[in-house]
C-alpha cells in the first residue's frame, strides 16, 4: 500500500469524568477539531476511531483496538489525537504505543494540543506529559474511590443496580421497591431449592416458563452490557454461578450490604471481594423477598452442596451425618442395584483408611434404618411439642446451655488432637525432606513415604477448618426455642421424610458404632435451634438383620 493510500486516523476518547466538563471534551468537539487539524494540513484519507464513555487508563477500548488492528496490518500513516490523554493516561501503555508499536510500523503521531509530533526531533518532554497524564488519573480515581467509601458507610447505593427481584425506588434512589416481573422468580428459586430440587431442576423451571436471564433483562430495561448478554438461544439458560449468587444475597431478606468489593487498581477494571469484616451492613431497610427461615436452610444446603448421585439425586441426609466416635462426615455407599434397601453409610475416617493411620471403624448403617428411624423420631418429638408446648419451652431453655457447653467442650478437644497431629506431620516432614536432601532418602522412596501423609494432613486441615467454625456458631448461637416450636406448628402432619422437612428440622446426626455384645447402636439426633430433645419416653427404636454379625441389630435415637 502506497504511503498515500494510508489512513489517517483520528482517534477520540471521552470518559465519564469528562464528560461532566461540557462540550469542550465532548466526542463531537474533538471531532471537529481533529479533522479541521487534517485539512488544514493535508492529511488525506481521513478515518475516525471513537471511544466513548472509556477510561484512559484501561487500553481494552473498542475503537482504540479497532485502530491498533490497521497499524499493525499496515494500513496506518498517521495517528492524531486532540492531546495525549485521549490516547491514554497510563504512561507505560503510552509511551509504549508512542515510541516502540508506531515507529514499528512507520506511524507518524500527534498531539495537536501538547505539540506533540513524532516527525520531528523534540518531543524529549512527551513521557513526562505522559506521567503527569497518570498522576492526574490516580489522583482522580483516589478522589472518587473516597466518595464512595463515605456513601457505602451511610448505606448509600454505589453501584447504580438493583439486585435481581428488586427496583430502585424512583423517589428515593437508595431504597429498593419489589421488582413485580421478577420479584416471584427470586421466591421461586429459594422455594425450589430448600425443597431440595437440583439445580438443574430450577434451571429447566427457568427455561420452560422463559425467564430471562439477569444479564438479558438488564439489557433489554437499560441497553447496558455490563453484564454479558446470552446468545439468542441462550436467553432463558441461567448459570450455576448466578442461581448461587441469588440464593446467597442478604440483600433479599430486607438487608443493605454495601462496601462488598474493592477495585484491585485504578488501571484495572478487576474486582475482588471484600471481607465480611469490611462490609457496612445495614439491617431492614426495604421489603425482603424471603422469610429468614426459607434464607437460612438455602445456607445450610448450600454449605453441605454435595454432587448428586449416579442415580441423579441429592441425598436425603446430605451433611447431616457424622461419625459419632471420631467426628468426621458419614458418606454414602451403594450396593449393586438401585434398591434403596441395598444403600447405606459409613464413616469417612474408615473409608480412607489406606491414606491414613487416624483409625476408625466403619459405623455402616443402612439408609433404609436410618430413614425409619428418623421419621418416627422426627413425630415423636413435632407430638410432644404440640402437645406440651410451655412444657417443651421451658425444659429446652433450661437444657440449652448445658448441651451448649458439652458439645464445645468435646469440638475443643477433637480441635487440640487434630492441631497436635499437624504438629507431628510438619516435624515428620521437615525430617523426610532433611533426609532426602542429604542423600539418606531417594527420591521415590521420599514420594513414597510423603504421600499418604499429604493426603491426611489435606483432611485434617479440612477438619480443623469445620471444627473452628462450628465452634464460632456454636458460641454466638443460643438456642432459640420459640424458632423450633413455630417451626412445628408449621407442619399438620410429618407422614414422610423430604429433603425440606429433614433439613428444616434436623441440625446434625451422630452415629455411633454398634456394640457386637448387645447387638445396639446409638444414634444421636440434634433438632435445630434446640439439639437434643428428650421427651420423657422411650427412645426410638428400629430393627433390623445385620448380615455380618447374623443377628437382628437395634438402633435406637436419643
Amino acid at each position: 500500500m502506497l504511503q498515500t493510500d494510508k489512513i489517517t486516523a483520528l482517534y477520540c476518547r471521552l470518559s465519564q469524568k469528562d464528560m461532566q466538563a461540557g462540550e469542550s471534551k465532548s466526542i463531537q468537539n474533538q471531532k471537529l477539531i481533529l479533522q479541521k487539524y487534517a485539512d488544514e494540513h493535508h492529511f488525506f484519507n481521513t478515518r475516525f476511531f471513537v471511544d466513548d464513555g472509556f477510561s484512559g487508563v484501561s487500553f481494552e477500548r473498542e475503537g482504540l483496538q479497532a485502530m491498533l488492528h490497521e497499524v499493525e496490518a499496515g494500513n496506518v500513516a498517521t495517528v492524531i489525537t486532540k492531546d495525549l490523554s485521549r490516547l491514554g493516561r497510563n504512561y507505560l501503555k503510552t509511551g509504549e504505543l508512542i515510541e516502540i508499536v508506531f515507529p514499528e510500523y512507520e506511524v507518524r503521531y500527534i498531539a495537536i494540543n501538547d505539540g506533540v509530533d513524532t516527525a520531528r526531533e523534540d518531543n524529549e518532554f512527551t513521557p513526562l506529559r505522559n506521567w503527569f497524564n497518570e498522576f492526574y488519573a490516580r489522583d482522580t480515581s483516589k478522589k472518587i474511590r473516597a466518595v464512595k467509601q463515605a456513601k457505602a458507610q451511610k448505606g448509600e447505593r454505589v453501584n447504580g443496580e438493583a439486585p435481581y427481584g428488586y427496583l430502585i425506588d424512583p423517589d428515593n434512589r437508595n431504597h429498593l421497591i419489589p421488582d413485580p416481573e421478577t420479584a416471584h422468580v427470586v421466591k421461586q428459586i429459594f422455594a425450589m431449592y430448600v425443597r431440595g430440587d437440583r439445580m438443574c431442576e430450577i434451571q429447566n423451571w427457568l427455561r420452560d416458563n422463559e425467564i430471562l436471564t439477569v444479564g438479558e433483562l438488564r439489557y433489554r430495561r437499560t441497553g447496558s452490557k455490563r453484564h454479558p448478554r446470552p446468545q439468542l438461544n441462550a436467553w432463558y439458560n441461567w448459570p450455576d454461578k448466578t442461581l448461587y449468587d441469588i440464593l446467597t444475597r442478604k440483600e433479599y431478606l430486607g438487608h443493605t450490604i454495601t462496601g462488598k468489593t474493592y477495585k484491585v487498581s485504578y488501571k484495572s477494571k478487576k474486582t475482588k471481594k471484600n471481607p465480611e469484616e469490611k462490609r457496612y451492613f445495614f439491617p431492614n431497610t426495604h421489603e425482603p423477598l424471603i422469610d429468614e427461615e426459607t434464607f437460612e436452610l438455602a445456607q445450610k444446603r448450600i454449605a453441605t452442596r454435595q454432587r448428586p448421585t449416579k442415580v441423579d439425586e441429592i441425598d436425603l441426609f446430605s451433611g447431616l451425618l457424622f461419625c459419632g466416635d471420631c467426628g468426621y462426615k458419614m458418606y454414602a455407599v451403594r450396593g449393586a442395584g438401585t434398591l434403596e434397601r441395598k444403600h447405606a453409610y459409613t464413616c469417612g475416617n474408615y473409608r480412607n483408611r489406606a491414606r491414613n493411620d487416624m483409625l476408625c471403624t466403619t459405623h455402616y448403617i443402612r439408609k433404609s434404618v436410618l430413614k425409619e428411624l428418623v421419621l418416627a423420631d422426627l413425630q415423636r418429638v413435632t407430638s410432644y411439642v404440640k402437645e406440651h408446648e410451655q412444657e417443651f419451652i421451658e425444659t429446652a431453655n433450661e437444657c440449652s446451655a448445658k448441651a451448649v457447653q458439652k458439645t464445645l467442650t468435646q469440638q475443643r478437644k477433637e480441635l487440640d488432637k487434630a492441631q497436635n497431629r499437624i504438629n507431628e506431620l510438619n516435624i515428620l516432614f521437615r525430617k523426610l525432606y532433611e533426609d532426602n536432601a542429604l542423600g539418606k532418602l531417594s527420591d521415590e522412596q521420599f514420594a513414597f513415604l510423603t504421600s499418604g501423609y499429604d493426603e491426611e494432613k489435606k483432611t485434617l486441615t479440612r477438619r480443623i477448618a469445620e471444627l473452628s467454625q462450628e465452634i464460632d456458631n456454636a458460641t454466638e448461637r443460643s438456642a432459640d426455642v420459640k424458632r423450633f416450636v413455630a417451626l412445628v406448628r408449621k407442619y399438620t402432619a410429618i407422614t414422610e421424610l423430604t429433603y425440606e422437612n429433614v433439613h428444616e428440622f434436623i441440625d446434625r446426626i451422630l452415629i455411633h458404632e454398634l456394640d457386637k455384645e448387645t447387638n445396639t447402636r446409638k444414634i444421636e439426633i440434634f433438632y435445630s435451634f434446640v439439639g437434643r430433645v428428650d421427651t420423657g419416653d422411650k427412645p426410638t427404636e428400629s430393627i433390623s438383620y445385620f448380615r455380618q454379625i447374623g443377628a437382628d441389630v437395634k438402633s435406637y435415637a436419643i
